[in-house]
């Protein structure tokens, strides 16, 4: 039986850190590292507790992304069809093979 979140994440209190996140990080960070400017959308976790929701709410492990990227990761994270890999070929095309622009 997984785990609830220690924030729920319709409460006040995730609103609130979800809040400083995108007022500290209004770019998706994942779009930064390519060169793309794309607004943040979403809140996530990097290390989201091994999928037992037992995941670590610190500002540290928070990043903004936009829906897209946050949605790309999720998936990845939740049925391992995917790794993600950081960076670009020379011409600036990712190099993860299954980043949606590779597909």
């Amino acid at each position: 039986m997984k785990k609830r979140r220690h924030l729920p994440l319709n409460g006040a209190a995730w609103q609130r850190l979800r809040a400083q996140v995108i007022a500290e990080e209004p770019l998706c960070r994942h779009c930064l590292a390519r060169g793309v400017v794309s607004p943040t959308t979403d809140v996530d976790h990097i290390h989201n507790g091994d999928g037992d929701y037992s995941d670590d709410n610190s500002r540290e492990n928070l990043q903004g992304l936009c829906h897209e990227c946050h949605s790309h990761k999720t998936r990845a994270e939740m049925d391992g069809s995917a790794t993600l890999v950081a960076g670009c070929d020379a011409s600036g095309r990712p190099i993860d093979p299954n980043h949606h622009w590779n597909r």
